[in-house]
């Protein structure tokens, strides 16, 4: 849930920091009741075969998020968020459902109702380090950088060492006006003058965020 000058070479995780910086920015089974043909007693049900009787077994969550991700892919969001939303209900410990819906929120712009999705899953699994980022890019999208820095700072906490947790904390602190910490933070993951790069670009971002601010744009 997601320009050409002479620019610096990208090591990994370059691209990460100055993306986000750029983005601060039919399964329902019908009940029918059955009637009786004509010709047919209404005492007595006609014997069923055992090839007949046998139900067709209920699909895994994987199933249903491997179909939600066809019908993404196919553009039929309406159907993608039923199937996700259905694979929540039905199998609300698969963690992964919870992660497609919020993607789909993103993505359609519906950053509330993403966050209230992931914000439910956090409350079952608190130190889930895939949770709690995603739940702080969804604070990050709304201008919300102190709540979006607490959760990348629990994400690094559950997952040390993952350089996108990490640009992610550099990213609030650097829409924070916290220059110093975020440098600090981007050093750890970048070399030196990319590093440096980055923290630049964060605080042009800043700057064009304040400026629409006070533009009431």
């Amino acid at each position: 849930m997601t320009t050409q000058k002479k620019s610096l070479p990208v090591a990994p995780g370059a691209a990460l920091v100055i993306g986000l910086v750029v983005l601060v920015m039919t399964m329902a089974g019908c009940a029918e009741s059955v009637q009786p043909a004509q010709g047919d007693s209404p005492r007595f049900s006609r014997s069923v075969s055992a090839a007949e009787s046998q139900t067709e077994p209920a699909p895994t969550p994987r199933t249903l998020l491997a179909l939600a991700d066809i019908l993404a892919a196919q553009g039929k969001d309406k159907d993608c968020e039923f199937v996700l939303s259905t694979c929540i209900r039905q199998h609300p410990d698969f963690v992964p459902c919870y992660n497609g819906l919020a993607e789909l929120y993103i993505r359609q712009g519906r950053i509330t109702e993403a966050a209230d999705v992931l914000s439910e899953a956090v409350r079952a699994w608190p130190n889930d380090a895939v949770l709690l980022n995603n739940l702080g890019m969804c604070h990050l999208i709304r201008r919300d950088y102190r709540t979006s820095l607490e959760f990348f700072t629990r994400a690094t906490a559950s997952a040390p060492g993952r350089s996108k947790y990490q640009a992610n904390m550099a990213t609030s602190l650097g829409m924070l006006g916290r220059d110093a910490e975020a440098l600090a933070i981007l050093r750890q993951i970048l070399p030196e003058e990319i590093a440096v790069h980055n923290a630049q670009v964060l605080q042009r971002a800043r700057q064009r965020v304040a400026d629409t601010s006070e533009n009431g744009l």
